[in-house]
């Protein structure tokens, strides 16, 4: 397909979006945010997404966090125009906001300042606001790109659930009032951070788990697997009001055994997850990487037990599924298109993208659209939601999607680059790729060997480990077996770090394995580790 028309394709849809509201769509939905059940309104039916941006925020954090409230219908995907909401916002049963805002495009956007402290018995009573009052809706701040209103107290002010209650007063004009006030309820859950040390190779890395339920118990570090052990203390009788349980880990970059990992699986109850749970961003933050773990709620159904804590173990493929293509702009911006190349279960995987300036920079402030044709040629098309604005909108140029994923085969992705820093670029800019999504497949870390290891290699190994043989010979040895296929280690796609030093762990591996402390799997683990690094060439 050329540029000119995918260009007029989009823009032939992006018109019959605007005047034709009944036809459905087919939308992506973020990993974070919640929407609440929708509701008959006219001839459609309509409902309401609250997120937080930063979407994970914390308290203490010295920072304001914007609470955005979209009001759309359902099937076109069509924000509702002009429209008059009243927003209280609880802790608990504490009500910490009240307040009316009036915003045209359908997106409220209101920022939030924290201020604890409060020695009301009403926490409501220490809150303030500020902004610009709406000229026709009484009472109500006006929300708009060039003003945000703002609300200064006891909000967010502590880790948990904070309920949003929304209720629209009037929509399409500002003086038309609904027939009955229309109400939805959401949650925004403030995380707990939670620091830890875990030790790789003798060496000690400060990490943080940022969890949205009960604190995390038992994290630990397993260099055997390179894998991350954590319980989720969990109440099953509450589960029909758990939309999800979310934990994400900042990981530093100068974690070495993740250096090369570009994906991961995870097992929950030892039953293996969906490749759309588990999410690794390594761009949005320059000191550390960032796992980003979520099940939802019917997931988590078909996980029930009778136990009181939830088992977690989240460890990185030998064989990433995540596959990454590189897309340049004809104005210098470039952009990292990644998907998870396994069907799911669900019928739809992860999909992620990030723009750089043509400095290089990770873009602030970017606006993109994309068509994507699934195998059967059908088309899924996000324009973004707002009918006076093309595009989604990416504040820290960054998106991650879960998209519909029908059946097995290639994809074609069309990306569309709307424009920068708040300003459209006089001629849209696309690009298209090819993608295939194949059968999804139990994961492992390890592949079992083809036949038994001679029992000389682990002699090998235990006097490597006490120094009775060097490195040279010990590699000698593994190299003898994986080109006899009688230990196979899946092609990797690590680059070599250029130096030919083995870490300590491997040789603790090494002589755990001879004595029978570990498994045969537990030591390929670390062989793995060596051909990757390119010591070790299969």
């Amino acid at each position: 397909m050329n540029l000119s028309h995918m260009l007029y394709r989009l823009y032939v849809f992006f018109v019959l979006l605007i005047f034709l509201t009944t036809i459905p769509l087919t939308y992506a939905q973020h990993h974070g945010g919640e929407q609440a059940p929708p509701i008959s309104f006219g001839s459609g039916e309509v409902t309401v997404t609250t997120s937080l941006i930063p979407p994970d925020f914390i308290p203490d954090s010295q920072s304001p966090v914007n609470l955005k409230i979209r009001f759309f219908d359902t099937l076109s995907n069509i924000n509702i125009e002009s429209v008059s909401y009243r927003v209280q916002i609880f802790y608990g049963t504490q009500l910490v906001a009240n307040q009316m805002f009036f915003d045209k495009d359908g997106e409220l956007d209101i920022k939030i300042q924290p201020k604890s402290g409060c020695e009301q018995e009403d926490l409501w009573k220490c809150t303030k606001y500020f902004g610009d009052k709406d000229p026709v809706v009484p009472n109500a701040l006006t929300s708009s790109p060039s003003s945000i209103p703002v609300i200064s107290g006891p909000v967010f002010v502590k880790s948990g659930q904070y309920t949003v209650k929304t209720d629209i007063i009037g929509a399409k004009n500002p003086k038309t009032q609904t027939s009955q006030d229309i109400h939805f309820e959401t949650v925004v859950s403030i995380p707990n951070v939670q620091p830890f040390i875990i030790t790789a190779s003798g060496t000690e890395y400060a990490i943080s788990a940022k969890n949205f339920q009960d604190p995390l118990t038992k994290l630990h570090y397993d260099e055997s697997s390179h894998s991350i052990n954590f319980q989720i203390p969990f109440n099953w009788e509450h589960i029909e009001h758990t939309a999800y349980l979310k934990n994400y880990f900042e990981i530093p970059k100068n974690f070495i055994p993740f250096n090369n990992v570009d994906s991961f699986f995870g097992k929950v109850n030892d039953v293996l997850i969906l490749p759309k749970d588990i999410h690794y961003d390594k761009y949005s933050n320059k000191d550390f990487n960032v796992i980003h773990f979520m099940i939802n709620n019917e997931e988590l159904k078909n996980l029930k037990n009778t136990e009181s804590e939830i088992k977690v173990i989240i460890t990185p493929e030998s064989q990433p599924s995540i596959v990454t293509n590189e897309i340049l702009f004809d104005n210098g911006f470039k952009a990292l298109a990644s998907y998870d190349s396994r069907s799911s279960q669900s019928n739809d995987f992860l999909f992620s993208i990030v723009f750089f300036d043509p400095q290089g920079n990770l873009s602030n402030d970017v606006r993109y659209v994309y068509g994507i044709t699934d195998p059967t040629g059908k088309e899924i098309t996000n324009t973004g939601g707002n009918p006076n604005l093309l595009g989604i909108n990416l504040p820290n140029g960054i998106d991650t999607r879960i998209i519909d994923a029908p059946s097995e085969g290639k994809y074609s992705i069309q990306l569309g680059l709307i424009g920068s820093g708040g300003v459209d670029y006089e001629k849209y800019l696309f690009k298209e790729f090819e993608f295939e999504i194949i059968k999804h497949m139990s994961t492992n870390t390890t592949m079992a060997p083809k036949s038994p290891i001679p029992q000389w290699i682990k002699n090998n190994a235990g006097w490597w480990a006490d120094g009775s043989i060097d490195d040279n010979s010990f590699i000698q040895g593994i190299q003898f077996l994986i080109k006899e296929g009688i230990m196979k280690i899946p092609t990797t796609h690590g680059a070599s770090t250029g130096s030919n030093e083995i870490p300590s762990w491997i040789k603790n591996n090494a002589g755990w394995w001879a004595d029978g402390s570990i498994d045969d799997n537990s030591f390929i683990s670390g062989i793995e580790f060596l051909v990757k690094q390119g010591i070790i060439t299969p």
